[in-house]
């Protein structure tokens, strides 16, 4: 996959619209409070549920990190609807976060390879050692190339953390008739105001947008198309999620 570059003109914009979008997502959801109910009643929970609830005890959405949400994703299963939905604007604002800081690092790798290309060039000039130009160059290039290589596994490694958290909410509502079936979602996902569920589907547009959520391995492996009718479909649904809490709030004032 050819990795692209972003142009300075390109992230001044990206940044004045994540202030807009996180500035969205925060006056949407700012007036809710944090539930005293973290857990729906049920089964024993078992030792790790128990530490997964734990990381977000007496917490506001605002001090939990990615790592948490990441590693003690068992907590978003146990929520009750209004723990969940108290605290999906931090899993919002947080991914997206996290996907700027490992593109950011992707692009400085490519940047690294341009360089060291260069340099390696620079280096064939010199044949002190007695050795031809295309060695100097060669060596110079593998070299880069394997630190390159390095650096780019580690952030795949990050990128697809970040995914998986995405996936997680993508999952959970692609299927509009599943949500209305399904007792646990249903729960979850029917009681947003319309302001939020718009926040929720900006956020979405945003963080898959391009190449951003597309990985190496998902397009050598052909899934690019699958996991954009993933997202479509989730873009759907939340507009049907929109008409329902449109004529929830008509019957309100009848």
């Amino acid at each position: 996959m050819v990795k692209k570059v972003i142009a300075p003109e390109q992230e001044k914009y990206d940044v004045i619209y994540e202030k807009i979008l996180f500035n969205k997502i925060t006056e949407a959801f700012s007036w809710r409070e944090r539930p005293k109910a973290m857990r729906e009643l049920g089964p024993i929970m078992m030792p790790d549920d128990e530490i997964a609830l734990k990381q977000f005890l007496g917490k506001n959405w605002q001090d939990i990190t990615l790592d948490i949400y990441v590693n003690y994703d068992d907590a978003l299963f146990l929520f009750t609807p209004s723990a969940y939905a108290y605290y999906l604007p931090g899993l919002l604002i947080t991914s997206v976060k996290a996907m700027d800081i490992a593109i950011a690092e992707d692009e400085a790798i490519v940047r690294a390879e341009a360089e060291a290309e260069a340099e390696a060039k620079a280096k064939a000039i010199d044949i002190a050692l007695g050795r031809t130009r295309a060695k100097v160059r060669a060596k110079a290039r593998a070299m880069a190339r394997a630190e390159s290589l390095a650096k780019a596994r580690v952030i795949w490694n990050k990128k697809a953390r970040i995914k998986d958290l995405i996936d997680k909410i993508v999952f959970w509502i692609m299927d509009f008739e599943k949500i209305l079936s399904e007792s646990h979602l249903f729960e979850r996902w029917t009681i947003l105001t319309i302001e939020e569920y718009l926040a929720v589907k900006a956020w979405l547009i945003w963080i898959t947008r391009e190449d951003t959520y597309q990985d190496d391995e998902d397009i050598y492996q052909n899934d690019e198309s699958l996991c954009q009718n993933d997202v479509m479909n989730s873009l759907i649904s939340l507009d049907k999620l929109i008409d329902l809490a449109k004529q929830r709030e008509k019957w309100r004032c009848k």
